[in-house]
């Protein structure tokens, strides 16, 4: 009785203060908290002693050393926020709008809106600072984001029935610009939530999740169908059927539990990895035959890391580009230990793994595994964007805590805001990967997001539980309490360099697979006449929710000839890019063209890679 009025004490002692729990307790007791709650004296002491053993052992494990830290400095070396304005819906989910500078917003109801009224979507225009609501008829909480091959932007599963809105987890909705409208046009056969959306290079969509009763195939009568699986639909045939397949019983075999928000990816053979906290496979994602049993580990170099809910790591598949012969690798950060309760500091191990395709068709091999790198910070609920030039940034979330609501008490499950981006360059010498960057004092807790702009920037929004969270640096609260609708911009530092940034000038509408093309563009006049474009990429809109980037993927194009770049006639440049090698490598759809400087990446022009 004694220990559950001490947490309750505590728990007051924390928000009334911004008392740090982990500055203020041991080690070991620092980890507390949950026994307190819910467990007995005995099985607190062990269960503290194992979550701790694991969380030596994975520094034990990380030989890489990071460097000296620096001291905050300018734009150009650690990057600068703006705040952009406020929306009217939280965003819980961000999907870029192909062909423009905006994002869909989407949230669960919060009941706290600026604008006093009641829609649970909305677009934000990031150059004009202008935010418009956008009906839907039904619950878009824990929805799924992805394209078709004309780019029309789809949200599909979501949420039981809450406030005004009725059932949401059958949904497909295409996005309507010109009605400012999310309309259903067809329906999955199970209901998904917290699911995962894929496009696929024939341009079918993936939707893979568990389905909850009572819109589970079991809940349903089905007997020979059971958690987890996916659907396909094909846009082009709106109404027809889902295909069903089956996915392995381990995904949600202990310690995984939950086969929320996997990590998917489109492998340049066109098979899909798949991935959920400590397991995953290959399979080829029409026929469901699995391609790779199971993927390696990674326990061995990171004890006890769990990836998704309520566990909260972000992940990327690093950019394909021709002079890595498209190889695919996966960059894990952050996450939770699986013991883990609202004030066990949270993973500050990277893990990346290295998929090689043995001779582009059948077989895969994996190297040595899983490789660690230690982060300048821990983190979970992250986000991490690509960048053109192939770094990616990670940032928002917390360091300590779980994705959820609440605790007892209403206490936030996520703590200590991670406030300071980090920038990760994956060809950079291990040890020396990544660089701490300047930071914001507006939270991004449970259901933030961030997604890259047209200019390279990175747009950040949400956080719907920002509010009840123990913080030891200073912080900008949401003054809504709970919810967040203060909008950010992040500069990284490469967008600063001005003397090098190319100009797109003219590019095509529209490219084929290994087509030949011509991008004119123009340089600073203090480039020189000799600075060249060095390279290109294509980048995929940004679906952002639940630390998921769904739909991100850059692709770096082969730089046919640059060596005319400098006979140019009034300040315009010529470089002559091939396409993507096939569909597998890009699927179709609407990309980003980005110019690349070395690192320095110019403003994007829409184009849409045809089949």
């Amino acid at each position: 009785m004694m220990l559950r009025v001490f947490a309750v004490l505590l728990c007051a002692l924390l928000l009334t203060s911004n008392f740090s729990l982990s500055a203020a307790l041991p080690s070991a007791s620092g980890r507390l908290l949950k026994g307190l709650v819910s467990e007995s004296p005995d099985s607190i002491i062990t269960a503290t002693i194992a979550v701790d053993a694991r969380y030596d052992a994975i520094n034990e494990v990380v030989a890489a050393q990071l460097p000296a830290a620096v001291p905050l400095s300018g734009p150009a070396v650690q990057g600068s926020w703006d705040e952009l304005g406020i929306a009217s819906v939280v965003g819980v989910q961000l999907a870029a709008i192909p062909g423009t500078d905006a994002f869909l917003l989407m949230e669960r109801p919060s009941g706290r809106h600026p604008d006093r009224l009641h829609y649970n979507a909305g677009w934000y225009d990031v150059a004009n600072r202008t935010f418009t609501n956008v009906y839907c008829a039904t619950s878009l909480e824990n929805a799924a984001h992805s394209y078709t091959q004309n780019g029309t932007l789809l949200v599909l599963a979501g949420h039981k029935p809450q406030s005004i809105y009725p059932e949401g987890r059958y949904g497909i909705r295409v996005f309507n610009m010109a009605n400012n409208s999310l309309d259903d046009v067809s329906q999955l056969q199970y209901g998904h939530w917290l699911a995962t959306a894929t496009q696929l290079p024939n341009g079918r969509i993936i939707v893979m999740s568990d389905s909850p009763d009572p819109v589970s195939p079991s809940s349903a009568g089905v007997t020979d169908l059971e958690n987890p699986f996916y659907e396909i639909w094909d846009p082009e045939s709106p109404k027809a059927p889902t295909l069903i397949r089956k996915l392995d019983p381990r995904f949600i075999a202990k310690p995984n539990k939950y086969f929320y928000y996997p990590i998917n990816y489109v492998l340049p053979t066109g098979d899909l990895f798949v991935w959920c906290n400590t397991f995953g496979q290959i399979i080829d994602p029409m026929s469901g035959a699995v391609k790779v049993d199971a993927l390696p580990a990674w326990w061995a170099v990171a004890p006890g890391l769990m990836s998704a809910y309520p566990w909260g790591s972000t992940s990327v598949m690093l950019q394909l580009t021709p002079h890595n012969n498209y190889t695919p690798e996966v960059v894990v950060f952050g996450g939770q230990l699986d013991r883990a309760w609202i004030n066990t500091t949270a993973a500050d191990v990277a893990l990346r793994l290295r998929i090689d395709m043995d001779n582009g068709t059948t077989g895969y091999s994996f190297g040595a595994g899983w490789a660690a790198e230690k982060m300048p910070y821990p983190r979970m609920l992250g986000d991490s964007v690509l960048l053109p030039n192939g770094d990616v940034i990670v940032i928002n979330g917390a360091q300590a805590g779980l994705m959820g609501d609440a605790a007892a008490g209403n206490v936030a499950m996520s703590n200590e805001p991670a406030l300071w981006p980090v920038l990760y360059d994956p060809d950079a010498p291990p040890g020396s990967r990544f660089t701490r960057l300047n930071g914001t004092q507006i939270p991004r807790l449970l259901h933030s997001t961030a997604g890259l702009t047209t200019n390279g920037s990175i747009f950040v929004a949400g956080c719907d539980r920002c509010d009840n969270y123990w913080s030891t640096s200073p912080v900008s609260r949401s003054p809504w309490s709970f919810p967040e609708y203060r909008l950010e911009q992040f500069h990284p530092p490469v967008t600063f360099n001005t003397t090098h940034k190319p100009t797109i000038l003219g590019s095509p509408d529209k490219v084929a697979m290994q087509e030949v093309f011509q991008v004119t563009y123009s340089l600073p006049v203090e480039a020189g006449s000799a600075t060249v474009v060095t390279s290109a990429s294509l980048v995929a809109p940004s679906s952002a929710t639940h630390t998921r980037g769904m739909h991100q993927r850059v692709v770096g194009l082969e730089v046919v000839d640059n060596s005319h770049a400098d006979a140019h006639t009034n300040g315009v440049r010529t470089v002559v890019l091939r396409g993507p090698p096939n569909a597998n490598v890009a699927p179709p759809g609407m990309y980003m063209l980005f110019l690349m400087v070395d690192k320095v990446y110019s403003t994007a022009a829409w184009v849409t890679v045809k089949p």
